[in-house]
């Protein structure tokens, strides 16, 4: 030990002070939106932040996406889908969509129950000042379609299938179905 107590311990602490950090950060980025890892990543393949992967799949040239998050939007309702207004769904959005559509009569029913939504919403106009009747109509289904959906899952599925299909659940934009059952 050097003459005056030594001063090895500052090393030693400033290196773990440096590995919780990373870790933390490591932690921090993994709980970030699928988008966000994405853009990690690529910035580690190239500094630049130009991911090296077509924008669209099947696009005819590669069209880099610059930025921080490609085509990021703040969506009420969920992560993982794109904000409604014309934006392509995600492809957890679009099998929802997919599915609804592929029998006449369930796209039928859900048509009904949209317009169940916009009549209730109509009514509720006078007690709502905050929202328009098509957001309290769009509310109204998306909550609708989310727990019917999910809750359609059988009670005999072993837990490690209902843990995908939550976990794809939440991959849905479902206010971006409740909007396109809306306008169609």
């Amino acid at each position: 030990m050097a003459k005056g107590g030594g001063g090895s311990w500052k090393v030693a602490y400033a290196d773990f002070v440096t590995a919780m950090m990373a870790f933390f950060l490591v932690m921090w980025i993994g709980a970030q939106d699928v988008k966000v890892r994405q853009s990690v990543a690529n910035y580690f393949v190239d500094p630049s932040g130009v991911s090296k992967r077509p924008t669209n799949a099947g696009a005819v040239l590669d069209a880099p996406v610059s930025g921080p998050v490609p085509e990021n939007a703040k969506v009420e309702g969920g992560r993982g889908a794109r904000a409604p207004g014309g934006d392509t769904p995600s492809p957890s959005t679009a099998a929802v969509l997919n599915w609804i559509k592929s029998n006449d009569k369930q796209f039928q029913r859900w048509k009904t129950e949209a317009q169940r939504c916009r009549e209730a919403a109509a009514v509720q106009k006078a007690v709502n000042q905050t929202q328009t009747p098509e957001e309290v109509a769009s509310n109204q289904l998306t909550s609708l379609l989310s727990t019917e959906v999910a809750g359609g899952i059988p009670k005999d599925t072993p837990d490690v299938y209902k843990d995908l299909l939550f976990g794809s659940f939440k991959e849905v934009n479902w206010k971006q179905v409740a909007e396109v059952l809306l306008t169609e």
